[in-house]
């Protein structure tokens, strides 16, 4: 399971009374000898106000990457990930391999996988009734799971989340993605076959419950050192 992380008002004060060089006029035009009157100040900066400027909730709910590689793993890359459905009656679904973000297709069968090939995550159609009804889950054998928008993002952070397991998720169902912490700013954790350490940032979302759904972003890759 995923866990988604005074006194009395006394009235206004009365204006204090102007400074005597507050009161001096000013001529409104030239004076008689043809010399121009003096220019009136120039406004000054408006006054700074004391409302701090609003930070949006995805932006405070998705902390930035830190990147840092730990002894023993390469400096991280970074490339992109994503999912991206086809119409269920072309009989496809789709493996992504999160050890560079690169994924493949083959024919769909029940969420059966003929050729895992190092993959790690499974994007299938599962009753293909013209609906959304995409699933996506872990493929079997594979260390994946969900880092919570709020958490940080990082080597350690990452190589935690992938040990807490990814099952079954419709994708169409917004409710049931909220619920899981399936949000953009959260992220897919895995140590791969290859002892590679990837998160895989969920950075847009679109579809919904009549369109299968699509997802893409960011992919961090730590690799071990050879």
């Amino acid at each position: 399971m995923t866990v988604v992380f005074g006194g009395n008002d006394s009235g206004p004060a009365a204006a204090p009374a102007p400074d005597t060089a507050d009161r001096v006029t000013r001529p409104a035009s030239p004076s008689a000898s043809g010399t121009p009157s003096s220019k009136e100040p120039e406004p000054g900066p408006p006054a700074p106000s004391d409302e701090a400027p609003s930070v949006s909730a995805s932006a405070s709910a998705s902390p930035e990457a830190d990147l840092t590689a730990p002894d023993g793993y390469a400096q991280a890359l970074s490339t992109m990930w994503g999912l991206a459905p086809v119409p269920c009656t072309q009989h496809e679904q789709q493996l992504v391999d999160l050890d560079d973000g690169t994924s493949r297709t083959e024919d769909e069968n029940n969420g059966a996988v003929q050729e895992p090939g190092g993959a790690e995550l499974l994007y299938w159609p599962d009753t293909c009734t013209g609906l959304g009804d995409y699933q996506l889950r872990a493929l079997p054998n594979t260390r994946v799971g969900l880092l919570r928008a709020d958490a940080p993002k990082s080597f350690d952070s990452s190589r935690a989340a992938a040990g807490t397991g990814f099952g079954a998720l419709a994708l169409s169902e917004r409710t049931d993605r909220e619920e899981r912490g399936f949000v953009e700013g959260a992220a897919l954790c895995s140590v791969t076959d290859k002892g590679t350490v990837s998160m895989a940032v969920i950075e847009h979302i679109a579809g919904g419950a009549v369109d299968d759904v699509s997802v893409s972003g960011p992919l961090h890759i730590w690799a071990a050192a050879p």
